[in-house]
């Protein structure tokens, strides 16, 4: 643990368990399931919006959404 924002965290999933009674590996793996929805949705944008970028990725303009809506004006 060299990295001082690691040591922190890890001190305090420690102390946690130490209150609590209960596991350290139980408070990461908390920390792990609440988290990894979020992370995949994240990575699904950058990967969409790389996509974009590369001119792989197929999008329509507003005018032509509204049009397929049937909202144009």
């Amino acid at each position: 643990f060299y990295e001082p924002e690691l040591f922190r965290l890890f001190s305090r999933i420690k102390r946690l368990a130490e209150n609590t009674g209960r596991s350290q590996s139980f408070y990461i793996n908390q920390m792990i399931e609440n988290e990894i929805d979020r992370i995949e949705w994240e990575y699904s944008i950058l990967r969409d919006v790389e996509a974009h970028r590369a001119g792989r990725l197929e999008t329509v303009s507003n005018d032509e959404l509204k049009a397929a809506l049937g909202l144009a004006d």
